[in-house]
């Protein structure tokens, strides 16, 4: 079936069923990266796992994820997007199932780093999808159920991993939080080749295998070495492996540039680079993806700690995922002429309550304290992040948009790869052989330090890039 015909050849409600369902693909890795969050000290105790292991549970699927998302999008382009939305979904419940039941963290490690892979294959198509299943009048309706679907896995993400390991239903614990994905990924692959119109791009991408293996190289050799740095005493290996990052980041963006004169498509495109709000903008919002550690110290804080339940950690993180969800609605409400502003009050609100957070850990304070700086942060994320994006992407030609959302979206995921065993080591290395909630207190809030000062200097390179590009007449998509 022709793309442009989907619209118009299909039902309301068929292209609605079609939608939710590739807004699984979506949906699912977020909110499997919170229910596993959540499982992390579980998991590190169930499988004697250390601080370098942990760590790669997440990063490893976090680089995974970033690297190959451009890729999936193209592959969704050139083969078809219910294939590969099929494809991915298909790999995402098999490595569920392989790290739902590995008896060791090395096999756990290795399951997730091809979770991440099979996600990057089945996240792309749902946006790539929206002109062709919906007519220019319907796409704000779709955005609007897009946002709501990952604001519900922000926010239920934690406290449903929480309750599942609480539960503990048929002695599963922290296996549950992978295993959750079988009956929702398999109810999709079942219904989905009925329900899903098979669509791709009348222009056929090429891939940049090139630029993809150089870039992973380059963030094995940051985050690994980073995550397992402490255990190995900073060996001189260790810090080597790490240098050879940038000679590898050098290349990979030779190598680009490169492929971008021989006529290839690659996937870092210097064309998009060109234009200073979004060159700019990739830096902000690499950036901006620093506070992913947050998740994942605030629940050892809470657990190993405070020795609360996963139940009780869920729940006390809760407030930031609904504030999350509840922000950009609100700030739809907003006028135009005061939306420009909203990125500087969010970001202000979220350094606001991520200082209140160090303060509370560091004093051990709980109950509405901890709640109501645990919700500034939450809100003042969700008000800051969609004008980021939009600001961004405001000078980016229309024709480009997916390219270049491709591409933000992958500079999200690698500054949540790479911050997480950088924070972690300031994190591990404040509370080295401490086992009070004073020391776990201190080492909290000295790491929400760390993170404070890297989000102030994006809030300040966003504002610089948001004033750029007013003065440069930029176009703001709405």
């Amino acid at each position: 079936m022709v793309e442009a015909d989907l619209a118009t050849s299909l039902t309301p409600a068929r292209r609605q069923i079609a939608f939710y369902l590739l807004l699984l693909g979506a949906f699912m890795p977020s909110f499997n990266t919170f229910v596993v969050t959540i499982a992390l000290p579980v998991i590190r105790d169930a499988l004697s796992a250390s601080v370098a292991e942990t760590s790669l549970i997440v990063s490893g699927y976090s680089s995974a994820y970033a690297v190959c998302l451009v890729t999936g999008g193209r592959l969704g382009d050139l083969y078809g997007r219910r294939l590969m939305f099929l494809v991915g979904m298909a790999g995402f419940v098999a490595t569920s199932l392989l790290c739902g039941v590995a008896p060791s963290i090395e096999l756990l490690i290795v399951g997730r780093v091809f979770q991440g892979m099979f996600a990057a294959l089945m996240a792309p198509p749902v946006l790539a999808s929206l002109r062709t299943l919906f007519s220019q009048d319907e796409i704000p309706w779709a955005l609007n159920v897009y946002g709501t679907g990952i604001g519900v896995a922000v926010a239920g993400g934690q406290f449903l991993g929480g309750m599942l390991i609480s539960l503990d239903a048929w002695g599963l614990g922290w296996r549950s939080a992978f295993l959750i994905n079988l009956p929702v990924g398999i109810m999709a692959l079942a219904v989905a080749p009925f329900l899903v119109p098979e669509s791709g791009s009348r222009e056929k991408p090429r891939l940049d295998y090139g630029g993809v293996s150089i870039l992973s190289a380059a963030l094995a050799c940051f985050v690994v070495p980073l995550s397992i740095g402490r255990g190995q005493n900073w060996a001189p290996w260790v810090l080597a492996l790490i240098a050879a990052s940038l000679p590898l980041l050098g290349a990979f963006l030779a190598f680009e540039r490169w492929l971008a004169r021989r006529g290839g498509m690659p996937i870092l495109d210097a064309a998009l680079l060109e234009i200073g709000s979004f060159r700019r903008g990739l830096v902000v919002a690499l950036l901006f993806f620093f506070t992913s550690p947050f998740y994942v110290f605030f629940s050892l804080y809470l657990q190993a700690g405070l020795n609360q339940t996963p139940l009780a950690a869920g729940l006390a993180v809760l407030p930031y995922g609904i504030a999350n969800f509840v922000g950009p609605m609100l700030a739809t409400r907003f006028p135009a002429a005061a939306r420009p502003y909203l990125f500087g009050v969010g970001m202000a609100l979220q350094l606001l309550g991520y200082a209140g957070i160090a303060l509370a850990a560091a004093m051990q304070v709980g109950g509405w304290g901890l709640f109501i700086v645990v919700f500034t942060a939450g809100f003042g994320q969700g008000i800051a992040m969609p004008e980021m994006i939009n600001t961004i992407l405001g000078e980016v030609p229309r024709e480009h948009t997916g390219l270049a959302a491709g591409m933000l979206n992958s500079t999200l995921q690698i500054g949540s790869a790479i911050s997480l065993p950088a924070f972690g080591s300031v994190f591990f290395a404040m509370l080295g052989d401490g086992t009070t909630p004073a020391g776990y207190g201190h080492a909290l809030g000295i790491a929400m330090g760390c993170q404070i000062l890297l989000l102030g200097l994006s809030m300040f390179l966003g504002l610089r890039n948001a004033r750029s590009g007013v003065r440069a007449g930029a176009r703001r998509p709405l």
